[in-house]
């Protein structure tokens, strides 16, 4: 999601699960519930060029309104109207900048004009150092489209982000070996975690030394281990990233069940402005709406997975 705004409320989501989160092996593999669970962004988000501030804002078809703790009303009227980048061009390169800096080369369209396609061809984080892809690695083939005052763009998570190098993953593979030594309570699953990879070591590897675990197979989206002759199946089933949303399926396997985890980062929407949240929330800056929103499964998930243990 490349709306960020600091300091903004964010709402959990917790138990709003379509899907089981634990099926014995053999059953199909899990449909993508979060799809139709939560209706697209991109229908309410959008962004539009100003040239005369020489900024992309971000605007919206509707706002969330926090009206007491815990209610809240979507306001369609209500548009969010944010910068979301800064933009300098020439010729045939377009430079964005939102924290870091990703320089783009047009790919059509004619010189000297915003119209036409972009190509994102280098990206510099926040301290001016190039990094390998765009936003850490995670995004590959990010396009943006220019045509009269909009902008769009398209991406997909790149086929060398290594999501068993995150944290997130890591700390799966931590749970299920505490699990199974009887030292934790469990695993929450998915969340933001999965989408950023540690680059100053490999977890995993580093983890087989000090949890005595063997690693039988591993790619860039599953690991599978034995651990005091229990075979374990972590993989990443679906994953997806857009302008204005991240969202990541975990299955955990073993001992002939399968444990679902769903995870969804998210701006606000219509839909989810209406949720029932049961704890208050807190304002933050004085704002009155809620900005972004996670979804997750993670108290069905927890249950199917420390039934893999008995």
């Amino acid at each position: 999601m490349f709306f960020r705004h600091s300091g903004l409320l964010m709402l959990s989501i917790a138990s709003v699960a379509v899907l089981s989160a634990c099926s014995d092996d053999g059953v199909s593999a899990p449909s993508y519930s979060i799809a139709t669970e939560i209706e697209n962004t991109d229908a309410i988000y959008y962004y539009q060029i100003d040239p005369e501030l020489q900024e992309i804002r971000l605007h919206s078809n509707g706002r969330c309104r926090i009206l007491t703790g815990t209610r809240y009303a979507w306001e369609k009227s209500a548009d969010v109207n944010a910068a979301a980048f800064r933009y300098t061009f020439s010729n045939d390169t377009l430079y964005l900048k939102a924290g870091g800096e990703s320089v783009l080369v047009r790919t059509s369209g004619t010189p000297g004009s915003l119209e036409g396609t972009w190509k994102v061809v280098r990206y510099y984080n926040g301290l001016g150092y190039e990094v390998p892809g765009e936003s850490e690695g995670l995004i590959a083939n990010r396009q943006i489209t220019i045509s009269g005052n909009n902008f769009k763009e398209t991406n997909q998570i790149a086929s060398t982000f290594d999501f068993t190098k995150t944290m997130g993953f890591y700390s799966l593979l931590k749970d299920v070996t505490e699990s199974q030594d009887g030292s934790d309570n469990g695993s929450y699953g998915a969340d933001n975690t999965f989408f950023f990879e540690n680059a100053s070591s490999d977890l995993l590897a580093y983890g087989a030394m000090t949890n005595d675990y063997t690693i039988l197979n591993r790619t860039n989206t599953s690991i599978e281990f034995l651990r005091k002759g229990q075979s374990f199946l972590l993989e990443v089933y679906k994953s997806e990233v857009t302008a204005f949303s991240k969202s990541i399926v975990l299955k955990v396997s073993s001992n002939g069940k399968t444990c679902v985890s769903e995870y969804k980062d998210f701006n606000m929407t219509e839909n989810s402005c209406d949720w029932y949240v049961p704890a208050p929330l807190t304002f933050s800056h004085s704002d009155d709406y809620i900005y972004e929103a996670e979804y997750s499964n993670k108290y069905e998930f927890r249950n199917c997975f420390m039934s893999l243990f008995k």
